[in-house]
């Protein structure tokens, strides 16, 4: 099992669509994947076709307190076929009562490898209780990064905070920022240029491909889909995928191989 987290502590740097493509592309290619949605807003899992109506035992909250394991409280995609999901909910905006779930992922979902061959965590914004708990249980760490001047300056934040409290306090010396993935980038514009150079310059190998501005992203959304499911053949579908390729090549070589 290899467990994928989407992070940047700057909200609307699409950490959500960058993990539901994820899961997609993981599920696609015939793995068992986890996606789990620690935003109290629950947005990935509306982004995989999880709606109000459907019956769900536990949420992602009650498997961080221990009330419940992950394979208890999983549901399955209804718009991703092998995708299943720890539904993200208000309960979340408890989190920061629960010092004692930083370290549950990390714990939890490596006895959970009979089930999953790999884990998508979504995390909110902020650097909170529940950003923590989900780089704790990382092995891959990704920070897509909208196209905007005030993400680009929040990388060098998060990375401090991985060695910091990662690294460091939770005694993971491997810990790192891994890739960082530029979307919703229109190259048209100066400035989103710009900041495209100044990423690859300061960042080199770790910047995957550029994933350009499309409404499509916007409409697979209310489609209830990954832009990969709703619109295959789109140009930020096939943007997605090449992102994506490296970051997820650790476990779909595990796959073929």
């Amino acid at each position: 099992m290899i467990i994928y987290t989407f992070t940047l502590p700057k909200g609307g740097s699409t950490k959500t669509t960058s993990s539901s493509e994820a899961a997609a592309q993981l599920a696609a290619a015939g793995l068992r994947v986890l996606a789990i949605d620690l935003e109290p807003q629950g947005n990935l899992s509306t982004r995989l076709g999880i709606d109000d109506y459907m019956e769900i035992e536990a949420v992602a909250m009650d498997v961080l307190t221990g009330e419940a394991t992950a394979a208890e409280a999983a549901v399955p995609s209804p718009t991703v076929p092998g995708v299943d999901v720890l539904v993200g909910t208000r309960a979340l905006m408890d989190a920061e009562r629960h010092p004692e779930i930083v370290g549950s992922l990390q714990h939890h979902l490596p006895t959970l490898a009979d089930h999953w061959d790999a884990v998508v965590i979504d995390t909110p914004p902020g650097l909170g209780i529940l950003t923590h708990a989900a780089l704790a249980a990382a092995d891959v760490i990704v920070a897509p990064m909208a196209a905007q001047v005030e993400a680009f300056d929040q990388i060098p934040i998060l990375e401090a905070f991985v060695e910091k409290r990662i690294a460091r306090m939770m005694r993971r010396p491997e810990a790192k920022v891994n890739w960082i993935m530029p979307t919703g980038f229109d190259t048209r514009q100066v400035l989103d240029r710009e900041i495209l150079q100044n990423l690859q310059d300061e960042y080199g190998e770790r910047v995957t491909g550029m994933v350009r501005q499309s409404v499509k992203v916007k409409e697979s959304y209310v489609a209830m889909m990954p832009p990969s499911v709703y619109a295959p053949d789109s140009p930020v579908a096939q943007d997605y995928k090449k992102a994506l390729e490296a970051v997820l090549s650790a476990s779909l070589e595990k796959q073929t191989s």
